[in-house]
């Protein structure tokens, strides 16, 4: 049982008196919170429950070639652009908050969350294709429930 569990009953009480526009309101507030937190678990290369994830394989050296700019390994990081703000949706409603990737960005988290087969490059017509390791993009972390009721109560004060 978590802290949040006796607070839901009179969370959900308190909310039902509040109108239609300040819950949906909330909510954006709320998506917004998540899409931050999330965004910098991502670009830390952070599981939601704070463990690394899995390490990208090495890429192979070809013999003989020099290598074009920065590699990708010097960087450290794999999703560079998937945690920007507009890369990331958020849909609120008076009674939920979803969070996820725009169109353009959704096959590529989802083959990386789930940790699924996909081709290596799609710029190419009958690429290899490689099972990525499940790397969990979006979720709960420890300590965001708790960030969350503050926001809300702090809301509901500020009000």
């Amino acid at each position: 049982m978590s802290d949040l569990d006796a607070f839901e009953p009179w969370l959900h009480d308190l909310m039902s008196r509040v109108s239609p526009g300040r819950r949906l309101s909330l909510s954006r507030r709320v998506g917004q919170i998540l899409r931050r937190i999330n965004a910098l678990r991502v670009a830390a290369n952070l599981e939601p429950d704070g463990s690394a994830m899995k390490a990208r394989k090495p890429k192979k050296e070809r013999k003989g070639k020099r290598s074009r700019g920065r590699s990708r390994a010097a960087s450290g990081k794999m999703f560079r652009r998937i945690e920007l703000a507009r890369n990331m949706r958020v849909r609120a409603a008076t009674d939920h908050v979803e969070l996820g990737f725009k169109p353009n960005v959704a096959k590529t988290a989802e083959v990386h969350h789930f940790g699924l087969e996909d081709a290596v490059d799609k710029r190419v017509p009958n690429s290899i294709r490689t099972r990525y390791p499940a790397r969990r993009l979006l979720g709960f972390g420890p300590g965001d429930s708790d960030l969350l009721l503050v926001e809300v109560l702090t809301w509901l004060e500020s009000k």
